[in-house]
């Protein structure tokens, strides 16, 4: 496991990380360059996000109803970061991406980021705090063999402790630190299963991990397996945005979240050029389609969006 503070040797090693990862797929894992899709290649290729969490079953749902107009495909990742990287270095022609990740990454100074323009908002990506139902130690209390464990049910609460990151929490986790003097620990887990290891084994105390709800990886979690979920209960500034969910299987009832906008992005391609042609068909056809994916057995995140053209101040594709 690794650890990172808010700091911009922190930030240097994260998009070190993502750039690993974007190259560790084309050296075959997921190689961008040659994607394929049941249809054949890809005319479009779409950042998408791990196996089974939600960025990837939105781009399945986009291939659903769309993909008889436009060849897609999904480029796995572990988040809106290495999309952006992936953007970055033209090796995908769209990715979902987080706003806030956007709006930070742009200004760290990657001209090709901040050149980025939205094809449509998307659902808003919740922020999950999972902690252990039975409590946990926090690091100062280590020092007591008399410490007892704390039951951790609250974002307020985590002042101190071990958090493991997953995905875009990573940056997300060094902006809240920043923001709210939190004094956190961040340590990077390679996947959720990996963050959980690291909490049962209290080597870490909570778990930050992000995705459109419901989020399968949450989900699948039952109260009988010791996690719980954590309620986000400081203020909170735009661009984020205060969300109630409910987990029935966690116990866990109009809790709410930190919510923060996705979007679809794309590269500035010239309107009448082949790809900004095909980028300007699959806007067309998920503006189109937009109620029958609101309405149809679909991810429940496309009822999030409400106005396909606003684009929350990111230029949009096509003006």
């Amino acid at each position: 496991m690794r650890t990172c503070t808010v700091t911009k040797t922190a930030l240097v090693a994260l998009l070190s990380a993502a750039h690993t990862f974007v190259g560790a797929q084309a050296a075959g894992v997921a190689d961008p360059h040659n994607a394929t899709n049941s249809v054949g290649t890809c005319e479009l290729r779409i950042g998408s996000g791990p196996a089974g969490k939600l960025y990837e079953l939105m781009v399945r749902d986009i291939q659903a109803v769309c993909g008889a107009e436009v060849n897609v495909c999904a480029v796995p990742s572990v988040g809106g970061l290495p999309n952006l990287m992936m953007l970055s270095a033209s090796q995908v022609e769209l990715g979902l991406v987080q706003l806030d990740t956007l709006q930070q990454m742009a200004k760290g100074g990657d001209e090709h980021i901040a050149a980025l323009q939205a094809v449509m908002p998307l659902h808003t990506n919740l922020l999950h705090i999972l902690t252990l139902r039975g409590g946990s130690r926090l690091p100062s209390d280590k020092l007591s063999v008399f410490s007892q464990k704390k039951v951790l049910r609250k974002f307020s609460e985590l002042k101190g402790a071990k958090v493991a990151v997953v995905g875009s929490t990573q940056l997300l986790g060094q902006t809240l630190n920043k923001a709210m003097n939190h004094g956190m620990e961040l340590v990077i887990a390679e996947s959720d299963d990996k963050a959980i290891e690291l909490l049962n084994a209290n080597q870490v105390q909570a778990i930050f991990t992000d995705g459109g709800w419901p989020l399968p990886s949450i989900s699948r979690h039952k109260h009988t397996s010791g996690l719980m979920l954590a309620e986000f209960d400081v203020p909170i500034q735009a661009p984020f945005v205060p969300i109630k969910r409910s987990y029935q299987g966690l116990d866990a009832y109009n809790l709410t979240f930190l919510g923060s906008p996705n979007l679809l992005v794309t590269r500035p391609f010239k309107p009448g050029g082949q790809i900004g042609r095909q980028v300007a068909r699959l806007q067309s056809c998920l503006t189109r389609q937009l109620d029958t994916l609101k309405e149809g057995r679909f991810q429940a995140g496309w009822k999030d969006i409400l106005d396909t053209k606003a684009t929350l101040g990111v230029p949009r594709f096509g003006g």
